[in-house]
């Protein structure tokens, strides 16, 4: 499954993509910073399942998954819990992982 995560956090980005690096079933093709830059990425290239930040500077999450037309699976990241409801809206969001991931959480349903 290739995959890719967007989060302005550059540690929580290392940490997803080493989660996903033990796995054979995802596969990270690229990470971001910036929802911008992913929108861009996505114009070309498609993926199976966006890791997606849901606080980021000027671009929620929740602001990209609505520019999406026809969006991939989502697992959304975040470290505010008060968000899960919401995350029920969107089809394409299929898991809410609260920050700080851990193995366990990660590898057992997607990583």
């Amino acid at each position: 499954m290739n995959s890719i995560i967007i989060d302005d956090d550059e540690t929580a980005r290392l940490i997803i993509k080493q989660l996903c690096g033990v796995s054979e079933q995802v596969s990270v093709k690229e990470e971001f910073s910036s929802a911008i830059e992913a929108i861009k990425y996505l114009n070309s290239n498609e993926v199976d399942l966006i890791f997606l930040d849901i606080h980021m500077p000027s671009f929620s999450g929740f602001d990209f998954i609505q520019t999406l037309k026809s969006p991939p699976k989502i697992i959304l990241t975040t470290s505010d819990k008060n968000f899960a409801l919401q995350d029920f809206e969107y089809e394409c969001v299929i898991d809410y992982l609260v920050k700080p991931i851990t193995k366990d959480r990660c590898l057992i349903n997607h990583c």
